[in-house]
């Protein structure tokens, strides 16, 4: 009797332990990453987790794309109501090289196979940029102008609705606060530059701010756009995450540290907790062997699961 009763508690357990796990990763619309050791995070193309824990989408090498997603879709749309929700999210970025850059971008799928490198950042393809089943919101940092997507020039920032020709488009620039002006910001200047993006559902208004690192957040954003983003969030949940590319010249494209949040303000960074670029240099990470020494940044490393089994292991090991 005592060992039926012992089966059926551990049973309850493991369950319960099972199920706490899937309802904190369906749950989870914010986070705060300092590096991506313990983010969960989907990786495809040239993209990867450095030995520092910086996410490097691309590399020294010619026309590559990379993508990175958060592990879960989030919720974009509130179960009674048609409007989408706020959000906001902020990153720490640095490219060192002008060739060709990278996006933010709110995606209804992770599947990219058939996007492009080079001028299509590694979002679309000749065939379907432009289409409005994309469903895609993309703020990019571009760093080479393409005449066919009417950049305004070889260092902006625009906003991207199921397309590469930006809605919104602007020199990318911080405000200074302090001069009460705008200053223009070099994108593949290689120093982390952190950037803003932010979206009121109730105003339908959407702002992107950046800034270098060290500077205290701009009060004026850089674009400033009017738009309903209900109109391209069809889908109820939808996927966060990055996509970069290179093309004829290659560049090292990093993110450093993002944090998110479905509504209300994304959490600041600990700008001491972010990796360091100095560390090392790009060569150096040839020789990582991820089986030797595995970071915990793929889709299975779930630390709150981890936790939650330990406990479970343990009080299995108590009732034995």
């Amino acid at each position: 009797m005592a060992i039926t009763f012992k089966s059926i508690a551990l049973s309850i357990i493991t369950q319960l332990c099972l199920v706490s796990c899937v309802l904190s990763q369906q749950q989870e619309t914010e986070f705060l990453h300092h590096g991506f050791f313990e983010a969960n995070i989907l990786k495809y193309g040239s993209s990867k987790i450095l030995p520092s824990g910086i996410l490097e989408l691309t590399n020294s090498s010619r026309r590559q794309m990379g993508q990175a997603f958060h592990g879960f879709p989030i919720p974009f749309k509130s179960p009674n109501s048609s409007n989408s929700l706020s959000f906001s999210t902020s990153f720490v970025f640095s490219i060192d090289a002008p060739g060709h850059g990278l996006t933010f971008m709110i995606s209804p799928s992770m599947d990219f196979t058939r996007a492009m490198p080079s001028q299509f950042l590694g979002l679309f393809n000749t065939s379907n940029n432009g289409n409005s089943t994309n469903r895609i919101l993309a703020v990019e940092f571009d760093t080479v102008k393409s005449n066919e997507f009417l950049d305004i020039d070889g260092n902006h920032v625009g906003i991207d609705v199921n397309g590469l020709v930006s809605v919104e488009s602007a020199p990318a620039a911080f405000f200074s606060n302090r001069q009460s002006k705008n200053i223009s910001l070099k994108l593949s200047q290689k120093d982390p530059i952190r950037a803003w993006i932010e979206y009121n559902g109730r105003e339908m208004l959407l702002n992107v701010t950046l800034a270098p690192l060290e500077t205290s957040k701009p009060k004026i954003p850089l674009l400033s756009r009017n738009m309903n983003l209900s109109e391209i969030f069809v889908e109820k949940k939808m996927y966060i995450g990055f996509s970069a590319s290179t093309g004829n010249i290659t560049s090292n494209q990093y993110v450093i540290g993002w944090s998110f949040n479905r509504e209300g303000k994304s959490k600041d960074f600990d700008i001491s907790l972010l990796p360091s670029l100095s560390t090392s240099s790009p060569s150096d990470f040839d020789d990582y062997d991820p089986i030797s020494n595995p970071p915990e940044d793929s889709a299975t490393a779930k630390p709150k699961c981890t936790k939650l089994m330990i406990i479970t292991l343990a009080i299995m090991v108590f009732m034995i």
